[in-house]
């Protein structure tokens, strides 16, 4: 159905980076569940336990790089297979699904998208799940058959991790009315109604002032967000690169500590540094708006 025969939208969604940092914090969560999850299938389907080595002994620091390009390369291929799963649902729901990648708040953000054209409330939630439950079926069900791919534990992991969003979307639809209608677009969803059914009804339009507590949510959400990236991405990283050991900061007050020797590689780090530091950052910018508002 194309929009030019209907009405404007009731409301518009749009990806904004405060949402944008509660889908990292809420990815990175995800990640580790999933992958905690299906590690949890893999060892009860093979009896036996998935161990993952970043170790470069045996090949040099080029073997420990080769393996994080396949790793890269794999990931690569999710998003993509990703995408292309949301155009063919797309397309079985009569729209005409386009693809594009872009950076958005200095994030990668891959999408399909089908402008202009409106889907039942039913039908754009099965799009927006689609890659979620036809990827991870997939994988599970290759995994039980080839023990030797524990990979595909990876994507699983990195897939309904990117899907937060999706997941997101359709859990703010299931509290819409059926009757709405649903426009794709690159950042975010527009919603179409029948005259009967007003803005109040949308969880989407329910928003309210900021507060202190709510700067201190996101502030939190961004530190948990920076942990969890960190302890997955950093660590392959430096071990294959056999970074030595150092601290951010002193042996007093510490934030962020690398350790690698002998006796083996870990991150650590010191929540009550990150409590002082959002503290201290809410502080200052508590200061920096009342010198404003003296000013004005």
């Amino acid at each position: 159905m194309n929009i030019a025969t209907r009405n404007e939208p009731i409301y518009v969604f749009r990806l904004t980076p405060e949402i944008s940092l509660i889908w990292t914090t809420l990815g990175s969560l995800l990640l580790i569940l999933a992958a905690a999850g299906a590690s949890w299938y893999y060892s009860i389907i093979h009896e036996q336990a998935v161990i993952f080595s970043v170790e470069s002994a045996g090949g040099g620091a080029w073997r420990g790089i080769l393996a994080f390009v396949i790793l890269l390369a794999i990931t690569f291929i999710t998003i993509i297979v990703h995408e292309l799963v949301h155009g063919i649902a797309f397309a079985a729901f009569g729209g005409s699904p386009r693809y594009g990648f872009k950076f958005k708040y200095f994030l990668p953000l891959a999408y399909a998208t089908s402008p202009g054209d409106l889907f039942r409330r039913n039908a754009f939630i099965f799009i927006g799940l689609a890659p979620l439950i036809v990827l991870d079926v997939a994988c599970l069900l290759l995994l039980a058959i080839f023990p030797q791919a524990s990979w595909l534990i990876w994507v699983i992991a990195f897939n309904t991790s990117g899907a937060i969003g999706d997941i997101w979307i359709a859990v703010q639809l299931l509290r819409c009315p059926q009757s709405i209608r649903v426009e794709d677009r690159e950042e975010g969803i527009a919603i179409y109604a029948p005259p009967s059914v007003t803005c109040r009804e949308l969880p989407f339009a329910k928003t309210g002032k900021r507060s202190g507590v709510k700067a201190l949510l996101n502030l939190a959400f961004m530190a948990l967000a920076l942990v969890l990236i960190s302890s997955f991405l950093l660590i392959p990283v430096l071990k294959t690169l056999e970074v030595p050991s150092f601290i951010i900061g002193n042996n007093s007050f510490w934030i962020f500590r690398w350790i690698n020797n002998t006796k083996g590689f870990s991150i650590e780090f010191n929540w009550i540094s990150f409590v002082i530091v959002i503290f201290t950052i809410l502080l200052l910018s508590f200061l920096t708006n009342m010198v404003r508002r003296r000013d004005s």
